[in-house]
């Protein structure tokens, strides 16, 4: 494996995808997770669904869910600006319709706002809880020794807008499938849907990370909304970081 270069040029990812993006390497990665290991291709959806996008990065899930089901209609939350813009430039690029783009972060509460630690070069890690970042660091240190990770971790701070995803769901009475990767926020974020909107959402996926008892808590909230949930590892995250997809359907 190369040492992750950082690229500002248009990419092709596979074969054929074309996407923006600021970071080959971690592009790539975001592409195998997605198109090739199809971590997201496990839902029969109706044909015109409703898909929310929450840690929509710069658009290579909701390419994914258009190219998947071409009716649908997305909402992409990403709250970084340099990484929503990029989101909106591949949006544009592949012609995608129906897909709104929300510069927010999600939490449990409304109208405040909140500092999140960017990553420039690994974007797709951003979070709010840099601290718990240590764990991959040291994980990817260990393997990759050779890897600028000074460089590729190089932090900026960011202040976002904050809001409960419910504030956003009266446009969309029924959300067929609602994605969820917001590195380490993603409790949070279900704690912040009211419960009047839960009868509405019928899939959820989320990468969680096992710190802080937020992947038990995570399936905990999700079987008592209703879901059968199904926990496994996520296919390509070293094991060492403890990172799961929690799969939650309704039962039909």
């Amino acid at each position: 494996m190369q040492n992750p270069t950082v690229s500002r040029d248009l990419l092709v990812l596979g074969e054929e995808l074309e996407m923006y993006a600021p970071s080959e390497h971690e592009a790539d990665f975001q592409y195998q997770e997605i198109f090739r290991h199809e971590c997201y291709d496990r839902f029969t959806l109706r044909a015109e669904p409703a898909i929310v996008d929450v840690g929509a990065n710069i658009g290579l899930f909701t390419v994914f869910a258009k190219r998947r089901w071409p009716q649908a209609r997305i909402l992409a939350f990403e709250p970084v600006p340099a990484t929503a813009a990029y989101l909106r430039r591949n949006i544009a690029l592949h012609g995608l319709r129906d897909v709104t783009v929300v510069r927010e972060a999600l939490g449990e509460t409304d109208g405040t706002e909140i500092t999140m630690v960017n990553y420039p070069n690994l974007p797709g890690n951003s979070t709010r809880y840099p601290q718990d970042k240590q764990l991959q660091i040291d994980a990817v240190a260990r393997r990759h020794p050779d890897w600028d990770l000074v460089e590729q971790y190089r932090a900026e701070r960011v202040t976002v807008p904050l809001s409960r995803l419910s504030s956003h769901l009266s446009g969309l009475p029924h959300v067929d499938l609602l994605k969820v990767d917001a590195e380490g926020a993603e409790l949070e974020i279900l704690r912040g849907i009211a419960p009047e909107h839960w009868p509405g959402i019928d899939n959820v996926v989320a990468e969680v990370q096992d710190l802080h008892s937020r992947l038990e808590a995570t399936r905990a909230l999700l079987t008592e909304r209703g879901f059968r949930c199904e926990v496994e590892p996520s296919p390509m995250v070293y094991p060492e970081i403890r990172t799961y997809l929690v799969t939650a359907r309704r039962p039909v």
